[in-house]
């Protein structure tokens, strides 16, 4: 998945805005990428740890399918899409 700011197709040097930009989906993908690697360690654990991983991973979409704004729902996709693998 490409970042948005990497679509740009100019970013000026001395602009700080695409460079802010860019920090900020750098340390997105990040925390991303770190939460779904302690979610498949936790996953490992034990059957316990599968089942209740499980159920967190379910009330969260709920949540987010609450607040029913673009944002969240596609947070709650994303959400959705990653849960057949801890199932």
């Amino acid at each position: 998945m490409p970042l948005p700011a990497a679509r740009e197709p100019t970013l000026a040097q001395d602009d700080p805005n695409p460079t802010w930009k860019v920090g900020v989906e750098v340390d997105l993908a990040t925390a991303l990428a770190l939460s779904r690697a302690a979610t498949r360690a936790l996953l490992e654990l034990s059957p316990l740890a599968h089942r209740e991983i499980t159920a967190a991973l379910e009330h969260e979409i709920k949540v987010l399918e609450r607040q029913n704004d673009p944002l969240s729902l596609a947070a709650a996709s994303a959400v959705r899409q990653y849960l057949p693998e801890a199932a």
